[in-house]
């Protein structure tokens, strides 16, 4: 039960936190999910300190949660994404 409150609290948390006009939730979440109970689970429910630990281990990122997480800094960063 603790374990699934922590995943549900975990999706509630990095999926925004990674989430502009990049990939959908669907995605974050499906491909980074692992990744961040992993990597970053001891920051679990803040969201920026999860996004900032992820960022910070990108080379220990999965292909597929790199790949979204790029994806999302990207959109982030593009002017279209800030108007």
């Amino acid at each position: 039960m603790k374990l699934r409150l922590a995943l549900v609290l975990l999706a509630a948390t990095i999926v925004p936190a990674m989430a502009q006009s990049g990939p959908n939730e669907s995605m974050q979440r499906q491909a980074c999910m692992g990744d961040a109970v992993r990597l970053c689970g001891a920051y679990i429910p803040n969201r920026d300190r999860i996004r900032d630990c992820m960022a910070a281990q990108t080379e220990q990122l999965s292909p597929s949660c790199r790949a979204v997480f790029d994806a999302s800094v990207q959109a982030e960063r593009s002017p279209s994404a800030r108007r």
